[in-house]
């Protein structure tokens, strides 16, 4: 269409009166301010001008005629070969017209036989036909026909044709002889080339014969050893040509972090018999071996908001193996959601340290290369990480290390296995004055195991795997679980670990938590076929941890909490639940700690409606809670935050997004 209506903003065209409501002078006279600095066009007024705001769309008789051509050809590109559109006009009031366009589509013509031309060419009709993807039957559809020359072409070259593409395939469509609108369609491969006398040269298929590679000397740096180059290039002299060989060589050795580029040219050279000869020279552009960054986030994902800051230095070849170090330093000052119903002040009332250094490399050390595949593309990682957080209830201090490896488990849906095989974590919480007096009040183990000094020796995995059903409809996978404790009580009496007087296993003069956790969700997002500017979004998510007998209760912060930003979002964090549970019920006589839970349940649904560039507005629904699982500790409080279908919390509400392509602006309003 290629002259759209002004756009509706709930149901009204306020872009269009945004648009009316900055006078073109002051508009212009800003413009040339801007230019007088020697500044692009650009500034406030003109963001709501030509941004924010729509100019009035004028009515335009060429422009109607050009969008019936449109429609009437891409009705002909469908099939539908006898197609005619016009366009009809109707001044509902002044100043206003409405366009009509009326296709008559006629009979959707289909393929009626399938042959082939390929004398000359080289090429036999092995498997052609599944390669191509169209059958007898199928419309005439001019769109399908280039994804299948398309296809063909790709499917050629990875069988050896080095020099065969998609102008050397042809498709003649016979109409005149069809009968019930049937085509005849016949694919045509031309041969290579023809001499003058009008001899054919036919298509030959080529091996790669010389493999090399070199850097480029703009940047000096750490090369990477010979060995790892041998295992990334999946390119081998004598094989035969493989387009995707070349792809899959590009794709490991740019994913390198000391890589900057690659290119990979190649010369095709005429061979003595029947086969050519394909040359390919890799060539690796570094990236400075050492490099300096700074971030900066504003949200936290764990019920903590405000500025938190982050320096990172990073090593990018550290010993040639493809590997890199990093070291990180952040702090800030948040605002966190109290814990204790006797506090709800939200002022920046947080300071958050950590010190983090992280060394990932290329395979799964013992084991050598050569004993796993390239396309898995494996690394190890090792992390070390010490972190400080001073809360209005506590000062916790958490020293932790971690070593494990991730691999790529199916490229063509990026789906990836992660294990750590080993984090130790230890822990330790000093309660403030305050707080402690609360816990004391209380008296409930319920409560107060959750906040005592804990280590944990811990293992995981993970899988991540992206899905797609069509071009519109495609989401994500994530799952993983987690274990610690089990094994360390098994050997707690032959390694003679000491008890305290509660009869709990000590490691390191604090108990170690028992517990197995398992978290994953499932997330979906299906694009309009009418609008490209609407589209539906979901995620489903749910957790669930279970412990042992030495300790009874999942550590704090390994607990699962509703509300917030990237929750249910008509409560803030940690204020739904557990289960029926709220300060509202319970007052000043709790006996859980809000919003923490065992379990949980919740699904969001989003509606998105791109208005502009920079402009979403959104429509959302949350469906969830969390709950205590059984415990001897919950006392006879366990029916009212165990899980109930009537305890589920729902909220809905509105949303506007604002993307500057370097920030997002996210702004959400729920009503529970």
């Amino acid at each position: 269409v290629r002259q759209p209506t002004n756009t509706r903003l709930i149901g009204l065209r306020i872009p269009l009166v945004i648009h009316g409501l900055i006078r073109p002078e002051a508009l212009g006279k800003a413009l040339d301010r801007r230019e007088l600095k020697g500044k692009d066009p650009g500034g406030v007024l003109l963001w709501l001008s030509e941004g924010f705001g729509e100019p009035p769309v004028l009515f335009d008789a060429v422009a109607m005629e050009r969008t019936g051509r449109n429609l009437e050809s891409l009705s002909r590109r469908s099939g539908y070969l006898n197609a005619k559109c016009s366009a009809v006009v109707d001044s509902i009031a002044p100043q206003r017209v409405a366009v009509s366009y009326q296709i008559n589509t006629g009979p959707l013509w289909k393929v009626a036989s399938l042959d082939w031309a390929l004398d000359g060419s080289g090429v036999d009709t092995t498997g052609l036909t599944n390669i191509l993807g169209m059958r007898i039957g199928d419309a005439f559809d001019a769109d399908l026909l280039e994804h299948g020359r398309s296809s063909l072409a790709k499917s050629l070259k990875s069988h050896g044709f080095a020099g065969l593409d998609e102008t050397y395939i042809t498709f003649e469509a016979d109409t005149l002889e069809g009968h019930d609108h049937g085509v005849n369609l016949t694919l045509i491969i031309r041969p290579f080339r023809r001499e003058e006398g009008g001899a054919v040269i036919p298509h030959r298929r080529a091996r790669f014969r010389e493999v090399e590679w070199a850097y480029s000397d703009s940047i000096a740096g750490q090369f990477l050893r010979p060995e790892f180059m041998d295992h990334l290039i999946a390119i081998e002299s004598g094989m035969r040509y493989n387009e995707r060989a070349i792809e899959d060589t590009y794709r490991r050795l740019v994913e390198l972090p000391g890589i900057a580029r690659v290119e990979i040219p190649g010369t095709l050279q005429a061979g003595e018999g029947n086969e050519d000869y394909f040359d390919v020279r890799v060539k690796l552009i570094q990236r400075a071996r050492f490099g300096l960054s700074t971030s900066l986030d504003f949200t936290r994902t764990d019920a903590r908001y405000g500025p938190v800051a982050k320096l990172t230095w990073t090593d990018r070849n550290v010993s040639g193996r493809g590997d890199v170090f990093d070291c990180s330093i952040s702090g800030g000052i948040t605002s966190t959601q109290p814990l204790s119903y006797a506090n709800e002040n939200l002022i920046p009332n947080s300071g958050t340290w950590s010190v983090e250094a992280h060394y990932s490399t290329l395979g799964i050390p013992p084991f050598p290369l050569s004993s796993l595949r390239p396309s898995n593309a494996a690394r190890s990682d090792f992390t070390g990480l010490w972190s400080r957080e001073s809360r209005p209830e506590y000062l916790r201090r958490s020293y932790g290390f971690k070593v494990g490896f991730h691999f790529i488990e199916n490229q063509t849906r990026n789906s990836k296995f992660y294990v750590d095989l080993l984090e130790f974590t230890y822990t330790q919480i000093t309660l403030m004055a305050d707080f402690e007096a609360w816990l004391t009040n209380e008296d409930n183990p319920f409560i107060q195991d959750r906040f005592k000094d804990y280590a944990s020796v811990l293992s995981r995995i993970g899988w991540r795997s992206n899905w797609q059903s069509s071009p519109h409809l495609f989401g994500l996978i994530d799952s993983n679980v987690e274990w610690t404790g089990w094994g360390l009580e098994a050997l707690a009496d032959p390694l003679g670990l000491p008890q305290n007087e509660m009869g709990q296993w000590m490691l390191a003069n604090v108990p170690f938590t028992q517990f197995v956790r398992w978290e994953g969700f499932w997330t979906w997002n299906a694009l309009s076929d009418k609008s490209e500017d609407l589209s539906w979004h979901g995620r489903c998510m749910m957790g669930v941890g279970a412990t042992g007998e030495n300790y009874p209760l999942l550590p704090f912060d390994r607990a699962f909490y509703s509300g917030g930003v990237n929750g249910m979002r008509g409560w803030s964090a940690r204020q739904l639940g557990p289960g029926f549970s709220s300060s509202a019920v319970y007052g000043d006589e709790a006996v859980v700690v809000k919003g923490l839970g065992d379990l949980k349940l919740e699904c969001n649904v989003e509606v998105r409606q791109k208005i502009t560039e920079a402009l979403e507005l959104a429509w959302f629904m949350d469906f969830g809670n969390v709950w205590i699982l059984k415990n001897e500790q919950q006392g006879a409080l366990s029916e009212d935050v165990a899980f109930s279908w009537k305890s589920f919390g729902l909220s809905s509400g509105l949303g506007v997004r604002l993307d500057f392509d370097f920030f997002l602006l996210r702004l959400d309003g729920g009503l529970r």
